[in-house]
């Protein structure tokens, strides 16, 4: 008979124990006596612990990498209560009979090092300590932790549905979205937590002065009344290791509140504290150099004149040394030469995609795995995965004729995008139907016509509470690369690809390649087919099912465009799905019979009468960033594409028959309505 499996408990970590035995000691604390030595190790223990606290608050790049932070300032406030009650019962019972010695070395060294071995001294350092927590930290602390906590929770709903916004865009993926989310989540349940928990350092400040008074009164009753203690004395020794026990306290729970006050005065930015301080005030030349001569006029008032001469001459330094590293940062490359910066007129045949940038912008390319090199890459595989076709490799140059700042981006020899980012600001693009109330200068979004503001960094954070998405140099670049590479996905797709697609779906169903490609249907027509249909961003993945339906309507009279029009005819359902908006609606702009026939007629003067129309009907979509969709009849479809996206490129033109079945489609506007009523 076999015996039973036994199941062994996952062995425990030696930092499980830490917890439960540092609540059970701190049981035993307020209990039991504790000896001065071991006094001493813990007090020391809860120095080490405020300092590491105030340390980590500094390195921290975002508040969520201290999310433990509010358990631990929950943690640190009892454990300093719970020494202040070992402190107090042996300053009480020992002070009559050992004297200065009675809570330990370390409560001396701070009654007589820290406070200078004076009582008055010890006393003022104390008043001014608690004064500055309560007061000043503690203070604005609990109204920050307030105020960023109702942010937070109002922006949750914003934020999420502007990560929702950016899926439908094809901007983030499933996976990035759920971190995305998991990480705003995570936002709110940690300043959601940090407004609760700074309650606690407010309410220290208060009991650490109240068990100080309490100590001295109960002290000097203890030391005159029952130990016979003349006043003098008493006063002496009971209020020197008061005070002492007061500082071993104070100065700990200093720390941890101005490491408090530093992690939820935070941007939700991932920044360096100490770089960005340097960034933000010490890098402007001009700054540094009116400071050091302000300075200079100071000196001359009588003041001390060589710490104020010696900083003027640190801050000219700086600003000479900020000056030449800045020239030499916009400087042309070395390995450029002074004739390179003209643009070179054609593009060479092997690099179909060419991002070039002004100088301003080269930084950007920093490294192979971060900045606009990895967003790129990331950006080839999602469409590469999307359309169903491998997308070109991107070629980067630095072009000095450009501004500075700006970029241009080029797609088989013609140039399909340009644009010129403001240094230091974010591109803020509001939710759609939603106005974004910002200062700053008006900008459009790249590859499309939604209107946004150019903001900096401060207000950039207050964009994305408001549900707005916010595209920072990289992001702008990428968006404007995508949309080019979409609408011109028809010039990357060759024929060698296509040829190399083929070859790698005979390796899996060699019988319908040879099927497909022996019935009339030759590679050409074939490659024609699929580039008419990634043009419209139709996917031609799975190539299998594809080819199964260009086979089945091939002949020798069957043009490209009518086959692409076959797929289209048994791909409407995933048509239709990629024009629905965020609500899940396919809201189209109808044109009838007639506009139609009017827009494919040879009477330029109707034909542009139609298109202004169908042009008001959808702009108010386009300027929301929602699908723009105008529904033909069937007929006439792809000729009637070819007109309008001329001048309307971001359109998806549908036939009648392609939106018969969806169930979700509005037609909010019919192009034509009026003229076909006037001719009945």
């Amino acid at each position: 008979m076999p015996s039973p499996s036994l199941t062994t408990a996952p062995r425990r970590h030696a930092l499980d124990w830490v917890v439960p035995i540092g609540i059970l000691l701190a049981v035993m604390v307020v209990l039991a006596p504790v000896p001065a030595a071991l006094l001493d190790i813990l007090l020391a223990a809860n120095l080490t612990l405020s300092v590491l606290a105030l340390l980590g608050a500094i390195a921290a790049r975002t508040p969520l990498e201290l999310s433990i932070f509010p358990t631990f300032l929950l943690g640190s406030t009892l454990v300093r209560l719970v020494l202040n009650v070992a402190t107090t019962r042996l300053v009480l019972s020992r002070a009559a009979i050992d004297g200065a010695d009675a809570a330990g070395e370390v409560v001396k060294a701070f009654g007589q090092f820290v406070a200078a071995n004076d009582l008055i001294v010890g006393g003022v350092i104390f008043a001014i300590i608690a004064v500055i927590q309560f007061v000043v930290i503690t203070a604005g602390s609990t109204r920050t932790s307030e105020v960023a906590a109702r942010f937070t929770l109002d922006g949750l709903p914003g934020r999420q549905m502007a990560i929702d916004a950016e899926v439908q865009a094809g901007a983030l993926t499933r996976e990035e979205a759920r971190a995305a989310r998991l990480e705003v989540q995570r936002h709110a349940d940690f300043f959601a937590a940090m407004d609760g928990a700074s309650r606690f350092v407010r309410g220290e400040a208060v009991a650490g002065v109240i068990i100080t008074a309490v100590n001295i009164v109960g002290g000097l009753a203890i030391g005159v009344m029952q130990h016979g203690m003349p006043l003098r004395r008493a006063v002496d020794v009971y209020s020197r290791l008061t005070i002492g026990d007061g500082l071993v306290s104070a100065v700990p729970a200093l720390f941890v509140s101005v490491a408090t006050a530093l992690l939820i005065s935070r941007s939700s930015q991932a920044v360096d504290l100490p770089r960005e301080l340097g960034r933000q005030f010490f890098s402007r030349a001009h700054v540094l150099v009116i400071t050091a001569a302000f300075l200079v006029a100071l000196s001359l008032t009588g003041l001390p004149r060589v710490p104020l001469l010696a900083m003027a001459a640190t801050l000219g330094v700086g600003a000479i040394f900020l000056t030449r590293q800045q020239n030499a940062s916009v400087a042309p490359p070395a390995g450029a030469a002074s004739g390179d910066s003209a643009r070179s007129p054609t593009i060479p045949v092997d690099e179909p995609i060419v991002v070039e940038l002004g100088a301003g912008l080269l930084p950007l390319l920093a490294g192979p795995d971060t900045g606009l090199i990895a967003a790129v890459r990331q950006m080839r595989s999602e469409i590469g995965a999307d359309l169903g076709m491998v997308v070109p490799q991107v070629a980067f140059r630095d072009n000095l004729s450009l501004p500075p700042r700006g970029y241009q981006v080029t797609v088989a020899g013609d140039p399909a995008a340009d644009g010129v980012l403001p240094e230091g600001r974010r591109l803020a693009l509001p939710r759609a139907g939603e106005p974004l109330s910002l200062d700053g200068p008006e900008g459009v979004e790249p590859g499309g016509q939604r209107r946004g503001v150019w903001v900096g960094q401060a207000l950039a954070e207050t964009a994305r509470k408001r549900g707005a998405s916010v595209l920072d140099e990289t992001a702008c670049i990428r968006q404007a690369l995508e949309s080019s590479i979409r609408r011109h996905a028809d010039k990357l797709l060759s024929r060698e690809a296509v040829a190399r697609l083929l070859e790698s779906l005979r390796a899996t169903q060699p019988a319908l390649v040879e099927q497909s490609t022996g019935d009339g249907l030759p590679l050409a027509r074939i490659h024609r087919a699929l580039q008419l249909l990634v043009r419209e961003g139709v996917p031609i993945r799975p190539l299998s099912e594809v080819l199964e339906v260009l086979a089945d309507h091939a002949g020798s009279d069957a043009t490209p465009a009518q086959l692409a029009e076959a797929v289209r005819r048994e791909r409407a359902a995933t048509i239709c799905r990629r024009g629905r908006d965020t609500d899940g609606r396919l809201v189209v702009v109808r044109v009838a019979t007639s506009a139609l026939d009017t827009l494919l007629s040879d009477r330029p003067r109707d034909a542009a009468r139609i298109i202004a129309q169908v042009r008001r009907a959808v702009a108010p979509r386009i300027e929301r960033g929602a699908p723009a969709v105008v529904v033909v009849p069937a007929h006439g479809r792809s000729q009637a594409r070819d007109r309008l996206c001329r001048q309307l490129p971001m359109l998806q033109v549908l036939s009648d028959e392609e939106a018969t079945g969806e169930d979700s489609m509005v037609v909010f506007v019919t192009v034509g309505e009026e003229e076909a009523l006037r001719a009945a």
